[in-house]
């Protein structure tokens, strides 16, 4: 497997609204790339890391122009700026 980790700030508190848009429209749109599994996680109070796992490397790539397409979408419909990417093979799971 393979993932791309995704750092974003926010603008304000993650609200039931943006949650539900984040199940309807993010979520299915980079599974939509290859993606086996997509998690929003909200590490601090303005801040949010995307964790995309893909099976492998190359489908990963194949996604990035499509990513890049989401998340400026995501920019201008929710209230966070994209930060900073990494990616990489997962090499241990529990």
């Amino acid at each position: 497997m393979y993932c791309v980790i995704s750092k974003w700030s926010t603008t304000q508190d993650i609200s039931d609204e943006i949650v539900a848009g984040i199940q309807e429209k993010f979520i299915p749109a980079i599974k939509s790339m290859g993606a086996e599994r997509v998690y929003f996680i909200e590490t601090g109070p303005e801040s949010v890391q995307v964790v995309v796992a893909y099976p492998d490397e190359e489908t990963a790539n194949a996604a990035k122009v499509a990513q890049e397409k989401i998340r400026a979408q995501a920019a201008s419909q929710m209230p966070v700026v994209y930060q900073s990417e990494v990616r990489g093979p997962i090499f241990a799971s529990g």
